[in-house]
């Protein structure tokens, strides 16, 4: 003992308490921590999402509201008489000219949101200006700007505000205006030089103002607000930034591509700095308003919490730690009293201990002593076992030679329980699925388990009935009770303590079984025909499922059921099912033919589920032999449904799932052959979308089929008729012509297959809410139409 002591010392089963007390306190404080700082920066990043998201939303309506007025100012000045005369007049009349600029000039006093006016007169090659004197001053390089955009140096967007940066004295070039120009011309296509222009800029200051508010905030929120334009290019009041602007413009436009929304957050890294982007489009001028924000400032809330956060961490584990050295002395005491109890065990100092701790070493000492005492006790009760066991087994398989000198024997010392006096009833008990667990356990412990469940079977039942359990050193137990209840009665009560004995198993052991009893008899030299007829009943298992207790009443209507094999005409209804793939049907048939061999004897059974399996293979076959593309169905899994499956439901079951197999197969080939004809109708209808003649009795003559087929199977797929699709080609098609050609509108009808124009005009309408020509007019203004 003093060696165990000295080996036991450090007290190495305390110290995993304490360690996994301790462990278990740090992973859930740390993870409660990290779980507590990722939701407030979530929250903190969702609040400063919706707070910039309002700003941005502000701005985008000062824009798009000053981009409307504009437009709209812009259309009533293009086609007044005054403005007309400057841009098209080819005749030169200095005091005319000088008359118009001068009420051109009081008009734009009226407009406060206007900087100048540029009239560009194409005819003449000559500017007419008005406004702020920065348009037609000597060192301004305004209007050498937008002469730039004219000659089409930069890319210009018609009715579409533009951002322009300009100097407005060459002489000094670090010092740089804004204005937003909006040009305006008669054509629908691209701007050429030859044609006369009107030109308004904007004041920017309203805009670039609340900007200014917005990037001049406290220091707190160090936000940087940015436009950018159609041309890519930045704009923003506030020069000076430390952000690489290239970088983040094209972070911005990829974010923007790729999530195809309005509005996104995004985050953004510079000069080793970590930022958050928010964005917002503006879809009447194509802007995108970016801001920008540092990321430490938004979470530096939480990096304060992140403090507290550890500190009372740190506080608590340190807290723990106490307290669980406190528990754990509390909760080793009794092992600590087992371990001083040991020394008293046979052998506990004699030999040393390998366990790795005190439990171990107790699980050891105490292992040893229970075999001790099994030892002992089967040397008193081992002869005994036998000779009960044996003294059963031969009642039982040899009832007839069983003599009243060996009945006597048995009672008087005690072999049996049973008195053999009164009414006896005999059952066979067999575990479920008993070859898969034979070979899941390699037949080690089959014979355990058949021990385990005869004392749990006996213990259940004979706390109200007289009864012996006897393992037949087989694959099944036998079960022999006296029961005095009358009828059916006594099935009932039996069951129900077997019922609580398979529940008692199942909870233990994770196994089921499954009883079968034959008829009750008085004569004890019975017994053996009874054990063959229970025998039998358990064959009925098939049919009532596992973990049944089956009687011999539940079994008498398949016993008198003279049907041998399945009926000719349900036969026949399963395979034509099958074979014109109704599913419905055949899950129908599959239904009633699983009832219909339900009910016949067990042999019939067997043989109706082989021959159900035959006739599935045959129909496969026959399927296969007119189809190009057979079923990939493998056939000897159907034998071995029928051959390995223990009950008639896992069976149907089988062949339901096999059954399922094929509709998808046949499903799958069938639905691949109807795109085929459906990609190739909407090529023919691509191609020929300008034949007025093209419709569904000409596809159907091109591709050799019915018209009625081919349209059911273009509904199907596409949801639409051939003949809505037709229209709809056609009228995307005049859309492209409408926007990019200046053909006539009857000229486009008939271009894209429409034969009738009015038609034409209806269909148009109905699609697109406008006429064609209305359309063209939106179009040319920039008005946006669905």
């Amino acid at each position: 003992m003093n060696n165990y002591l000295r080996k036991y010392r450090e007290r190495r089963y305390f110290m995993r308490i304490v360690l996994s007390i301790n462990i278990l306190l740090v992973f859930f404080v740390l993870a409660s921590l990290l779980t507590a700082l990722w939701y407030a920066q979530r929250i903190s990043l969702d609040s400063q999402r919706e707070a910039n998201a309002k700003v941005l939303s502000q701005i985008n309506y000062n824009i798009t509201y000053m981009n409307e007025t504009v437009k709209t100012y812009a259309v009533s000045l293009f086609y007044e008489n005054e403005t007309a005369h400057l841009l098209y007049s080819g005749e030169v009349d200095r005091f005319e000219d000088t008359s118009r600029v001068n009420r051109l000039n009081k008009t734009i006093a009226y407009n406060s949101f206007l900087h100048s006016v540029v009239i560009y007169n194409s005819k003449r090659d000559v500017y007419f200006t008005g406004g702020d004197s920065a348009i037609d001053a000597p060192n301004s390089d305004l209007l050498r700007r937008i002469e730039g955009y004219l000659n089409g140096d930069d890319p210009m967007y018609k009715m579409e505000l533009m951002p322009v940066r300009f100097q407005p004295d060459v002489r000094r070039p670090e010092r740089t205006q804004d204005v937003f120009s909006l040009f305006l011309y008669d054509s629908l296509a691209d701007y050429v030089k030859t044609e006369s222009a009107l030109i308004l800029n904007v004041k920017p200051e309203w805009l670039l103002e609340k900007l200014e508010l917005m990037n001049g905030r406290p220091a707190d929120r160090a936000n940087q607000l940015f436009i950018l334009d159609q041309n890519m290019n930045f704009y923003s009041p506030n020069a000076e930034t430390k952000l690489d602007l290239e970088a983040l413009k094209g972070e911005v436009r990829r974010h923007y591509d790729a999530e195809g929304s309005d509005a996104a957050q995004f985050t953004f890294e510079s000069g080793g700095e970590k930022y958050i982007v928010n964005y917002m489009s503006n879809p009447s001028v194509r802007w995108l308003i970016v801001d920008v924000e540092p990321y430490a400032v938004v979470l530096a809330a939480v990096d304060k919490l992140r403090i507290v956060f550890l500190t009372i961490a740190a506080v608590c584990l340190a807290l723990a730690i106490v307290a669980s050295l406190f528990v754990t002395n509390k909760l080793y005491s009794p092992i600590n009293g087992l371990l001083k109890q040991t020394k008293r065990f046979p052998g506990s100092e004699s030999e040393p201990s390998e366990e790795k701790d005190e439990i171990g070493y107790i699980s050891q000492m105490y292992n040893r002593l229970i075999e001790t005492f099994l030892q002992e006790q089967v040397k008193q009760g081992g002869d005994e076992a036998i000779l009960r066991s044996y003294y059963v087994r031969k009642l039982i398989t040899d009832s007839a030679a069983f003599s009243e000198e060996d009945r006597q024997e048995c009672l008087d010392h005690g072999y049996l329980r049973t008195s053999l006096n009164r009414e006896l009833v005999l059952g066979v008990i067999k575990l479920d699925d008993y070859a898969k667990l034979k070979e899941r356990t390699k037949g080690v412990d089959v014979s355990l388990l058949h021990f385990a469940v005869a004392n749990i079977i006996h213990e259940v039942v004979s706390a109200e009935l007289d009864v012996d359990v006897v393992d037949m050193r087989g694959d099944h137990l036998v079960l022999l009770l006296e029961a005095e209840d009358p009828g059916e009665d006594r099935y009932e009560r039996i069951s129900q303590l077997l019922r609580r004995a398979q529940s008692v198993v199942d909870e233990y052991y994770h196994v089921t079984f499954t009883v079968a009893f034959s008829e009750p008899t008085l004569d004890f030299r019975k017994l053996t025909d009874r054990y063959e007829r229970a025998l039998d009943t358990l064959a009925y298992r098939m049919v009532f499922g596992l973990r049944t207790v089956i009687t011999p009443s539940m079994i008498k209507a398949n016993q008198d059921n003279p049907e041998t094999n399945i009926p000719p005409e349900l036969e026949r209804k399963f395979i034509e099912a099958v074979k014109s793939n109704r599913q419905e049907s055949v899950y129908q048939e599959l239904e009633q033919l699983r009832r219909v061999i339900g009910g016949m004897s067990i042999d019939a059974v067997v043989q109706s589920s082989m021959h159900l399996g035959i006739i599935l293979k045959q129909t496969v076959k026959e399927i296969n032999q007119n189809k190009l593309a057979p079923l990939s169905i493998d056939l000897r899994s159907v034998d071995r449904l029928v051959f390995e499956k223990e009950t008639l439901d896992d069976i149907f079951a089988g062949f339901r799932g096999l059954l399922d197999a094929i509709f998808v197969d046949r499903k799958r080939g069938s639905e691949s052959k109807d795109h085929v004809i459906v990609d190739t109708i909407k090529e023919i209808i691509q191609a020929n979308y300008s034949n007025p003649n093209l419709g569904l009795q000409e596809l159907s003559d091109r591709m050799k089929m019915s018209s009625a087929y081919v349209g059911r199977i273009f509904k199907r797929q596409e949801t639409i008729s051939v003949s809505d699709y037709i229209n709809e080609i056609r009228l995307l098609k005049s859309v492209m012509l409408l926007e990019n050609h200046t053909l006539p509108v009857n000229e486009i009808s008939e271009k894209v297959g429409f034969s009738s124009p009015s038609y034409f005009f209806k269909l148009f309408k109905k699609r697109f809410g406008t006429t064609p020509k209305d359309y063209r007019i939106k179009k040319s203004l920039g008005i946006h139409t669905e």
